[in-house]
């Protein structure tokens, strides 16, 4: 983290007449105010691209290459125009370069001048990045292997605009990860082998590879190693494995058996999702994020500003450890294992054909999960208000989500009983009622974890004191207009519906907390939520006819609500990853 100073300076200086005549207070000196800096602009670009060669007929295949102008973060947007001077200088020879048209553009923006591109950008288009886009292809009879350079810098009036850097070279390695064949409906506890291999079909070796796995939240890794760093969110399991050594052109290579990995099902799997991919390390400069703007320098308090070798993901020994035996040693892992758990596109070089670098793999684990109702009372006279919190929860075993899918978990159906006004709804919740029939269809996050609850908060009145006025509150999956209906891994069905009851004059559940009354003069209510009676257990498996539950329809959609934030979690291994070349037939 970058520290930031501050030097404030204050000056004040009175001056007293003495005279014999009636005194005067002097006018303080004030120095003139120091003029406001000009913002500093960044321009950002990959800092390595790999060029298919010139083929011997037709035309080379391009490569984008996106400058995007990027502003402090929480000052204002500069608005103002910028121009762009793109020097080919050093790339003579080895590629060509041409301006993207932007969408709906009438005239194009760029200028050739001598050896540069100059390109204006008048003022920010709606909806799209400022910046240029460009293309780069290899010149032709430019040789495997050959490189140079693209420079762009940047002038604005009123602002420092930072210049950013791209090496260019013809030709370079294409990985290629490979299809695993893997058992796609494992059961909740069962582990299977993971056997990577991957091949480098390009023309040149990569000089270390990072490998990346990313499994939902239902799997789990059965290893941990020394060069990887793990980040673990609400939804997902990202592990980044930085590779050293020589991955040669036209071979192939898989997992070493001294360093195997396992992928485990666990006991609350579902539906799940792996992807995994392998992709050339970038050089120790390109990982420095050297061209997040290229004059950029390192500032007080970063790592790298005392030791070079702390941008190196790979390290000097990645197997080294530290005096106290946990871990790789030194702050150059510690810092890396930061960068990669972002997979920032400085730790991955280029690479011939992003296309099939990653592959992803679908998982059906047989599982249940019990979505159930918690009932909700409230009591008080007619006028009296409560604040009130109607709560759906997920009993498990299984956490509900859909890895290809951007629905709810869940929704929620809440009809309100007679005599019950809707002060303030959640943001996750839409009126699908009418005033004399109030009625909301609340929305989960795209996720509800294993044991999980999902609360909806609301400030309800009570217009007219109606005993035992009952309504009712309804938790299911989203159907195609938004109607509440059945999971099909719900196997209790009973207690997807719990009363929502004001004033009850027979025994009401007991309550599990009580909300605090509103601050306003009316008369006070109180409101109590419990679990629902089909929560207890007593209700019946879903393949029994008295364990249907109804599910109510309302006939309109919802927003969804995200839950938990994500926690960023880093662990060190035991083990070491590699690779070996495979054997050929």
């Amino acid at each position: 983290m970058r520290q930031r100073i501050s030097l404030l300076a204050a000056c004040g200086l009175v001056a007293a007449g003495l005279a014999t005549a009636p005194a005067q207070a002097a006018e303080p000196l004030v120095p003139p105010a120091a003029p406001a800096a000009d913002p500093v602009l960044t321009l950002a670009a990959p800092a390595a691209l790999a060029l298919p060669p010139h083929p011997a007929d037709g035309s080379p295949k391009p490569v984008a290459l996106a400058v995007r102008l990027e502003q402090p973060a929480g000052a204002a947007a500069f608005t103002g125009p910028v121009t762009f001077t793109v020097d080919l200088a050093k790339a003579a020879g080895v590629a060509t370069v041409r301006e993207v048209p932007a969408a709906g553009a009438t005239a194009p923006r760029c200028t050739a001048v001598a050896s540069t591109l100059v390109c204006k950008d008048e003022a920010p288009r709606a909806g799209s990045p400022r910046g240029i886009d460009l293309e780069v292809a290899a010149a032709k009879g430019a040789a495997e292997g050959k490189s140079g350079e693209i420079r762009v810098s940047g002038a604005a009036a009123g602002a420092t605009v930072t210049s950013a850097v791209t090496s260019v070279t013809v030709g370079g390695p294409d990985l290629v990860m490979e299809e695993m064949r893997l058992k796609r409906d494992p059961k909740p506890g069962e582990s299977q082998p993971l056997p990577l291999a991957f091949a480098n079909r390009g023309g040149q070796s990569a000089r270390g590879v990072v490998l990346e796995l990313e499994a939902s939240h239902g799997l789990e890794f059965g290893e941990r190693y020394d060069n990887c760093t793990y980040r673990t969110t609400s939804t997902t399991t990202t592990a980044l494995c930085t590779v050293e050594g020589e991955f040669k052109a036209g071979e192939s290579y898989e997992l070493a058996g001294d360093s195997p990995l396992h992928l485990k099902a666990a006991a609350h799997a579902r539906a799940e999702l792996l992807g995994y991919g392998i992709y050339p390390a970038a050089a120790p400069a390109a990982q420095a994020g050297a061209n997040a703007g290229a004059d950029a320098k390192p500032q007080p308090g970063d790592p790298a500003a005392k030791d070079p070798a702390a941008k190196d993901p790979a390290g000097k020994d990645p197997a080294a450890k530290d005096p106290a035996g946990k871990g790789p040693a030194g702050g150059r892992k510690l810092t890396a294992k930061k960068r990669a758990a972002a997979l920032t596109p400085a730790l991955r070089g280029p690479d011939l054909n992003p296309a099939d670098n990653r592959r992803e793999a679908d998982f059906a684990v047989t599982n249940t999960a019990d979505l159930a109702a918690d009932a909700l009372v409230v009591k008080g006279k007619a006028g009296a208000t409560a604040k009130t919190v109607v709560s759906v929860r997920n009993q498990g075993p299984a956490w509900v989500f859909e890895p290809r899918s951007t629905a709810p978990a869940a929704v929620v159906d809440v009809v309100l009983p007679p005599g019950l006004k809707v002060l303030t709804a959640p943001a996750a919740c839409r009126s699908t009622g009418v005033d004399s029939a109030p009625r909301y269809l609340c929305a989960t996050g795209t996720s509800l974890p294993e044991t999980a609850k999902a609360e909806f908060p609301f400030e309800v009145r009570i217009d007219k004191a109606v005993p035992d006025a009952r309504g009712a509150i309804t938790v299911g999956r989203p159907g195609p207009g938004g109607e509440v209906q059945r999971h099909p891994f719900d196997p209790v069905l009973a207690n997807n519906q719990a009363a929502f009851t004001v004033n009850p004059t027979g025994p009401a559940p007991s309550p599990s907390g009580t909300p605090t009354p509103s601050g306003s003069p009316s008369p006070s209510a109180s409101a109590s939520a419990s679990p629902s009676a089909g929560a207890s257990g007593g209700a019946s498996a879903a393949g029994n006819s008295t364990s249907r539950g109804p599910l109510a329809s309302t006939g309109s959609t919802a927003g969804p609500l995200g839950l938990a934030g994500a926690a960023l979690v880093l662990v060190g291994g035991g083990l070491y990853v590699a690779f070996r070349r495979r054997r050929t037939a």
